[in-house]
């Protein structure tokens, strides 16, 4: 009687795993393919917008979420409410200036879920499956944008209407497909890296980061982005260390030889057209690498100075506006400095005390999470990404860690 008991039980999970198993998918594929909603007149703006008010109830009342939450209240109440002290607090409380800040808050929720659903590893496998299945579509998107195919009407594209010639000329030079332009669009493909090299590593199969890789460095040609290839082409050579074998890097240093010595002869590289003139003009011949950094220094203390002036954040248009009268620029080119601008100090407070807390316990913070904190870091200390939902859904993955014991972080459950 007890095995037949313990066999219904069986047939009665079943279901449910695999039914939380597609959404997690759906979720992670959202995330990269992530369509603009606001296209179609709803009043998100993109589709990642939506899923929490779906993702919070289906799984927000579990009876291990509810548990976990309850023991957690006072860290989990202490992040919800400086988070929502922002969204009243900033100068700037008008709609539009409250939204991505409203959108972090709801991730944040969502991540806290999420956290506790993945101790159970087959859900976290297929949020990464869902990660990568995402980024192959939004690749396709960003190849089929390059043939010049109009794809707004299908919120695929960020529509250009209204702006002036020169931010178009940049937008077709860094082209985004889903996103407004290859610097969002190259640090989204780089934190994809963290789910192709999770299931790399749990699954043994090096085969699957290798192909995650060779698709990134297809997107490159198209967003021109080379701070999005410093961290998985780091990760590459950790994972591909065992197989560097004398004749493989002699191999390599031959290839390489090869190509300087007809690029030097020649002026080309011998590559396919677009690979070989995105690193001659991102590598070879940037002449503009001293001016770059000090326009990205300029910006950065600039905002700092807006930062202590406006502690609990500030709207959108003011800060840019603010921003380009004292440097002529609208951006800060840092992900931690936008969001102190966007949310408020208490938040970039919570984000940097999470990234500490990760990496000086990766064992305890699970592989879900130390790699999303080791790429997230560089990605934002190059863009202003605080504005890109799927940044700020890494953003709250961390945030969120903060409101679960170490003890366990990376959980207990079915492997």
């Amino acid at each position: 009687m007890t095995g037949q008991t313990m066999a219904t039980g069986e047939r009665v999970r079943a279901p449910s795993v695999a039914a939380d198993g597609a959404t997690v998918f759906l979720l992670g594929a959202a995330l990269q393919f992530n369509v603009l909603t606001s296209s179609f007149g709803l009043p998100f703006q993109r589709l990642s917008d939506l899923l929490p008010f779906l993702l919070i109830p289906w799984f927000g009342l579990r009876r291990a979420v509810v548990a976990e939450a309850l023991r957690n209240v006072a860290p989990l109440g202490a992040i919800v409410g400086l988070i929502a002290a922002s969204l009243v607090l900033k100068a700037q409380t008008l709609a539009g200036d409250i939204y991505l800040t409203l959108v972090l808050l709801l991730y944040v929720v969502q991540a806290f879920i999420l956290l506790v659903m993945f101790r159970d590893r087959r859900l976290e496998n297929a949020f990464c499956i869902g990660l990568l299945a995402g980024f192959l579509g939004s690749l396709a998107v960003l190849l089929l944008a390059s043939t010049g195919v109009d794809l707004e009407r299908f919120g695929l594209a960020v529509p250009t209407d209204g702006l002036d010639e020169e931010l178009k000329l940049f937008f077709q030079d860094k082209l985004g497909g889903l996103w407004i332009s290859g610097n969002e669009t190259g640090h989204v493909f780089a934190l994809a890296g963290v789910a192709a090299l999770l299931l790399s590593l749990r699954y043994r199969m090096k085969a699957i980061y290798l192909v995650y890789f060779v698709a990134l460095l297809a997107s490159f040609p198209l967003t021109n982005n080379r701070a999005g290839l410093f961290m998985p082409l780091l990760f590459l050579a950790v994972l591909m260390r065992r197989n560097l074998t004398a004749p493989a890097v002699l191999t390599g240093l031959g290839i390489l030889g090869g190509l300087l010595i007809a690029w030097s002869m020649t002026g080309e590289i011998p590559l396919p057209g677009t690979l070989a003139q995105a690193i001659e003009r991102r590598f070879a011949e940037d002449t503009n690498v001293s001016s770059n950094v000090d326009e990205r220094f300029l910006s950065g203390v600039s905002a700092l100075q807006l930062v202590v002036t406006y502690p609990f954040g500030v709207g959108e248009v003011a800060r840019r506006e603010e921003l380009q009268a004292l440097t002529g620029l609208v951006t800060p080119h840092n992900g931690f400095v936008s969001l102190a601008l966007q949310s408020g100090v208490a938040i970039l407070v919570l984000l940097v005390a999470g990234l500490v807390r990760i990496l000086l316990a990766p064992g305890a913070a699970g592989p879900l999470l130390t790699y999303t904190a080791l790429f997230l870091i560089p990605s934002l200390m190059f863009e202003e990404l605080s504005v890109n939902q799927y940044v700020l859904f890494s953003m709250a993955l961390v945030i969120a860690s903060l409101a679960i014991p170490r003890a366990v972080a990376d959980g207990a459950g079915p492997r």
